[in-house]
């Protein structure tokens, strides 16, 4: 009987813990989850470089770089030059977390676990979203280097 009271304890506990991941994958991030290359973003410059993922289980990844940024003379990622290390940190930013998509709002947030901007670690952002054919677009209203708004371009790799 102590088997049976235990196995039912377990089996209870395996059912809670899935149910939120049922809920997660069922939740309308699925039709955007895939891998995306960036198109265009102002303060990244023209032709700028960068991925985004987006997965089916609500978790993202971003990381964006000027096209120009310049190789570290010193070799190693330590040795770089004040010049050399404003200007890498000022030409790229990369950040992960989770992300939801409210198709009401037309809105994608990203709730920042992480990023090379530490001021965003903890912090969700949402964005006015935009899907136009295989392209992703959102607002970034906020920028982490201030200014004004302007639209990120993604399209999605095949």
């Amino acid at each position: 009987m102590n088997n049976a009271k235990i196995l039912t304890g377990h089996l209870a506990l395996a059912m809670a813990i899935g149910m939120p991941l049922t809920n997660a994958l069922s939740q309308p991030t699925h039709p955007l989850a895939g891998t995306y290359a960036v198109v265009s973003n102002a303060p990244f410059g023209v032709n700028p470089v960068g991925q985004m993922i987006l997965g089916s289980d609500g978790r993202y990844s971003i990381i964006l770089t000027r096209a120009t940024l310049p190789k570290i003379a010193g070799g190693a990622r330590d040795k770089g030059t004040a010049e050399e290390d404003k200007a890498i940190v000022g030409g790229s930013i990369g950040h992960f977390g989770k992300y939801m998509v409210d198709a009401q709002q037309k809105s994608i947030t990203f709730d920042v676990e992480a990023s090379t901007f530490p001021n965003w670690n903890g912090v969700a952002f949402s964005r006015p979203l935009k899907i136009t054919g295989d392209q992703l677009i959102y607002t970034n209203s906020a920028p982490s280097i201030g200014g004004p708004a302007y639209d990120v371009v993604w399209k999605r790799l095949k």
